[in-house]
């Protein structure tokens, strides 16, 4: 069992130098230049100046964790294949890094509780995801509502006009109404008047033609008496 945790022991330490090895490669690797430094001004040396050089990185999409591809080494469990070669599979090494059943057990479990707590994050970014969808359909709907509700003010509106419009055409034939029974009158009233002229000249002229025997006779009257006086 000592040999065990030995072997086991040794078999850590050449895998941590391993690692270690990987990550000095990876630091030593020339970074992409970022989009950033790309497009800002540099001096006639090609050096980007000091000030610029200065300013904190900041990421366009806030909230958003970013990540350099020449980082992703870094980020991954450490792993050294070379620790598992076996030459004869029926007599394995001692050096082979192992672990015992409860061990195996216990971090096993601790894995696959891991898993599942990534796995429901995921399922609640996806929730997030289809509240976000549900959300903007929430808004187009939304906007649809105060389309709809613009329209029918402006549908109002037209009725409120043509109703404007309907009770101002019944005044005007109300208007209209009583000028044509104005008219009508002032006619009938024309023609009586001329009527009542009519049989004023009329008795006018009787009253005429009366005088004028009412002459006559007086006049032949005296021309009696004239003649009476005459023959005396």
């Amino acid at each position: 069992m000592a040999r065990n945790n030995l072997s086991q022991a040794a078999a850590q330490r050449r895998a941590k130098k391993a690692a270690e090895k990987v990550a000095s490669k990876t630091k030593a690797e020339p970074k992409t230049p970022s989009s950033t430094q790309s497009r800002g001004s540099r001096n006639s040396n090609g050096a980007i100046p000091s000030e610029i050089a200065s300013l904190p990185a900041t990421s366009p999409l806030t909230g958003l964790n970013e990540i350099d591809p020449n980082q992703i080494a870094s980020t991954l469990p450490q792993f050294n294949g070379d620790a598992y070669l076996v030459k004869d599979p029926l007599h394995p090494p001692d050096s082979i890094p192992q672990i015992s059943q409860q061990d195996y057990e216990t971090k096993q479990g601790i894995y696959e509780g891991a898993i599942r707590a990534v796995k429901l994050t995921g399922t609640s970014f996806d929730l997030a995801r289809e509240r976000f969808l549900t959300e903007g359909k929430r808004a187009k709907v939304f906007s649809a509502g105060v389309k709809y509700a613009t329209d029918a003010e402006k549908v109002k509106g037209d009725f409120l006009d043509y109703q404007t419009q309907l009770e101002t055409n019944q005044q005007k034939q109300i208007n209209l109404g009583l000028a044509q029974t104005k008219t009508t009158n002032e006619g009938a009233k024309a023609a009586l008047s001329e009527q009542e002229m009519n049989e004023k000249l009329t008795q006018s002229e009787i009253s005429l033609e009366f005088a004028q025997s009412q002459t006559q006779e007086k006049q032949g009257q005296l021309n009696e008496l004239r003649k009476r006086l005459g023959a005396l």
